[in-house]
């Protein structure tokens, strides 16, 4: 259900955003360009087929989706942190928002409003980064996959076949001896 809701809220949220970058799209860096207008749809096809129903795409089209995805939102992060200023700006309009509140810009206020903000960022960026994931490899867990290769059903190591039949034998032996008695 979380997922049907989540979809439903990123695609209104991406077609309510949309005209409004699409306005101003000459004054908009090229990496949140790209972000917008390509893996913006990437995220909301993603998000509807987890919730709604399951897209098929060509071999490892969804492991591409997810390696591209993450990859770009790492640098779009890196360019926002390094070259954007955006806890900066975050900062001087929290204040500037407190400030105008009686009480003023307390540290607790502007603190409590950060974390706020990057609470809704991780909610907005993560979701689709793990819909694509389970898309990619349905509900295999990441230490599954990361694990050596496990051996295929029905394979057995060879000291354990053999320890088996020794076990066995020692057995039979055990019980043949009880038998004679």
């Amino acid at each position: 259900m979380f997922w049907k809701i989540y979809a439903v809220l990123y695609l209104v949220l991406v077609a309510a955003g949309l005209p409004a970058v699409l306005g101003r799209l000459d004054e908009i860096p090229l990496i949140e360009q790209i972000d917008l207008l390509v893996l913006a749809p990437i995220a909301v096809l993603a998000l509807w087929s987890k919730g709604y129903r399951h897209i098929k795409l060509p071999k490892n089209g969804w492991k591409l989706l997810l390696f591209a995805s993450v990859f770009w939102r790492a640098i779009t992060l890196g360019n926002a942190f390094i070259f954007g200023d955006v806890i900066g700006k975050l900062h001087s309009s929290v204040v500037a928002m407190a400030a105008q509140s009686h009480a003023g810009a307390t540290p607790g206020m502007v603190t409590y409003a950060m974390s706020a903000a990057a609470g809704v960022a991780v909610f907005l960026a993560f979701p689709p980064l793990v819909a694509l994931y389970r898309n990619a490899y349905g509900n295999e867990s990441l230490l599954q996959l990361m694990s050596p290769s496990p051996k295929p059903a029905g394979s057995i190591d060879p000291i354990a076949k053999h320890l088996k039949g020794r076990l066995n034998r020692s057995e039979l032996d055990a019980h043949a001896v009880l038998d004679l008695e």
